[in-house]
Parts: structure tokens; sequence; C-alpha cells
């Protein structure tokens, strides 16, 4: 069975998912209702769903955002937009992000199977070339992807960015990385880029220099990358540092 998560902050969208939708018949299993988009990323490394379905226009973080963490990310979840005909020219700028399929709202029970069959086909094409590679080849390219992250976390760069320039499958790649590893391989390049921006920031640079330094573009994306990673916000971090630089002081008033 594949798991799919859906988004949405209408009760009735919900509730519609939950009781009219046959997921066993296209293979698949209801595994969690969000109502947000920050819900979604809070839960999707707990529940690990193979298809998230999130509608366009959420609270907190809408649909375009989720697609775009789930894709900077490297995570081989497939994502579906649920959208209304009003918001369908926006959700074309889903497309950047490789979302894989759109269902619009009114027509949902009827464009949903073959939105889910497409997500399902490019989920089993992938594990199926996966299989087929020998262990040399995954070897070669694992090397090969360890020495670009070195020589390249403090740029801005994508998933497609990577897959592009070490010429390989870039699913494949993040799988390939996880499996070294154990861990998911923008959750790495960007622990390495924080550690490097708290450098910044401690020593006295801006919040958002510190970022635009270490390659994220948007101060608020890093917000969200530093809570999720440090367990606290990049704020909170500087006034700790101040805090300490207080306490030093103090404790050596003759320095």
């Amino acid at each position: 069975m594949w798991k799919v998560m859906v988004a949405d902050d209408e009760t009735y969208m919900l509730e519609a998912f939950d009781k009219l939708v046959d997921w066993e018949k296209m293979g698949c299993q209801l595994v969690y209702r969000a109502t947000n988009g920050k819900e979604v990323i809070k839960h999707l490394e707990k529940v690990r769903p193979d298809i998230v379905i999130t509608d366009i226009k959420m609270p907190l973080m809408d649909g375009i955002e989720v697609a775009r963490y789930i894709y900077e990310t490297g995570l081989e979840t497939k994502v579906i937009i649920l959208t209304a005909y009003a918001d369908f020219a926006y959700a074309q700028e889903a497309i950047a992000y490789d979302v894989c399929g759109y269902v619009v709202k009114t027509a949902m029970m009827e464009m949903l199977p073959g939105a889910i069959d497409k997500a399902i086909q490019k989920l089993s094409d992938v594990t199926a070339k996966e299989e087929e590679l020998p262990e040399k080849f995954s070897e070669d390219i694992f090397g090969k992807l360890q020495r670009y992250i070195e020589e390249n976390y403090m740029k801005k760069m994508t998933l497609a960015d990577i897959s592009r320039d070490i010429h390989a499958n870039a699913s494949y790649l993040s799988r390939l990385y996880k499996s070294k590893t154990g861990q998911n391989l923008f959750d790495s390049i960007n622990r390495m880029k924080l550690k490097k921006a708290k450098k910044y920031i401690a020593g006295g640079c801006r919040i958002f220099e510190a970022a635009e330094l270490v390659g994220f573009e948007d101060v608020s994306y890093f917000s969200r990358v530093f809570k999720k990673l440090e367990g606290c916000s990049p704020r909170e971090y500087e006034k700790s540092i101040q805090q300490k630089g207080v306490k030093s002081e103090q404790a050596n008033p003759g320095n």
C-alpha cells in the first residue's frame, strides 16, 4: 500500500478524503490529514508518505511552499496539488518543484484516481530502475555526491542542480544518500550551511546576511530550517550569543 497524506484547511474536504475516496481500490492508505502546510512539514519525517495531496491555499504555509520544501529537501514523496479553477494559473508555479499532478476540487472524485496513478507510476519507475544498477555504479555516484556537497554546500542548490551536475537521477541520489548515511540529503547539507551561518552570526553578521552567505535567498525559509535543525530560531541563537558575551565581560571586567 502506498501511504498518502492530505492537507486542506477546510473540514469538509478532509472528511471527503476520509469517507468518500476508496483508497484501497487505488492501492493506497490514507495515513494522515493535515490542516495547513506547516503541519505537513512537521510530520513528513515521521509519517514518511509516498504521496502528499495538498490544497494550494492554506494558512501558515500554502501548497506551493509545501511542494517547494519537498523538492528542495530531496524527498522521494510525490506531490499532487488540489486547486480551484480560479487558482489554476497560480498552481502552474508548482511545475518548477516537480509536482506530478493537479486536481480541481469540484471534480476531485473524477480527477483524483488519474493523479494517483501517475504518482504511483513515477514511484514504481524509480524503484525499478534503481534495482537494476550495479553496486560499483552506486559507490561511484555516492563518491561524486559527497565531493559535490563539500565543494558547493555554501551555494544555493536544489536537488535538480545536483542531479544535473552529477548526471544522475534526482530521486535516486536522495535515496542513495539516505541508504549510505541514514540521513536525509538536504538535512545534511543544511546542517553544514547552519554550522557556517552560526559562525557568521556569532561574528556579528545580521541574520539575513548570514542566510545569504550560506546560500539561502529567503530569510523566512532559512529561519524555518534553522528552527527545525537547531531547535531554536536564528534570533534566539543570536540572543544567546549576545548573552554569553555579556556574561563573559562581567566575569572579566579588567580585560
